[in-house]
């Protein structure tokens, strides 16, 4: 019985000094924007709207395999090993809600990336590539989706940013 009076009095404590960490400003704020936002953006559909046979038909049947797929994105990893290692490399596609271009340009531009502006179907986004990886990112309304094929040996794929473009416009196909 004490043992469960001393817990309620740490949960009432805990609580009282997490609701004394917030602004005053913090409960006025209205959810509406949000949503206003997330409806002028994409469509949600699984892996932005890209199936395992585009990724097949981009770079060639039995490259990558599909092994993350998740709300915000999927994952096909090169199926390249260094003994018995895999090389980690892949194509990815990623929907960022609320993000900017901005970040996004920077964060390119920071890892050395030749950065060249586009648009796909209206929307604006950019190109960042070298040698070994090539990203799409394209905005509309407060969401941006990315593609990108990163590997190290980009001579038995493809041309990795036609790969990305082909992969990118397939998904202002269907999410857009």
């Amino acid at each position: 019985m004490m043992r469960a009076r001393r817990w309620v009095a740490m949960a009432a404590a805990a609580s009282t000094a997490l609701v004394g960490c917030g602004s005053a400003d913090e409960g006025a704020q209205p959810s509406a924007p949000a949503a206003a936002t997330a409806g002028a953006g994409f469509r949600s559909g699984d892996c932005n709207g890209v199936t395992d046979a585009d990724i097949a038909a981009a770079v060639g049947p039995v490259k990558f395999t599909r092994s993350v797929v998740s709300d915000a994105g999927c994952f096909w990893q090169e199926n390249s090993m260094f003994g018995t290692v895999g090389a980690g490399m892949g194509i990815s596609t990623w929907w960022y809600r609320g993000s900017d271009m901005d970040t996004e340009r920077s964060l390119e531009q920071t890892a050395g990336r030749t950065i060249t502006e586009l648009s796909l179907d209206g929307n604006k986004g950019f190109r960042a590539y070298d040698g070994n990886a090539c990203s799409i990112y394209v905005a509309k309304g407060g969401d941006v989706i990315t593609w990108s094929i990163q590997t190290l040996n980009p001579a038995t794929l493809p041309d990795l940013c036609k790969v990305t473009e082909q992969l990118a416009q397939l998904s202002q196909e269907r999410v857009n």
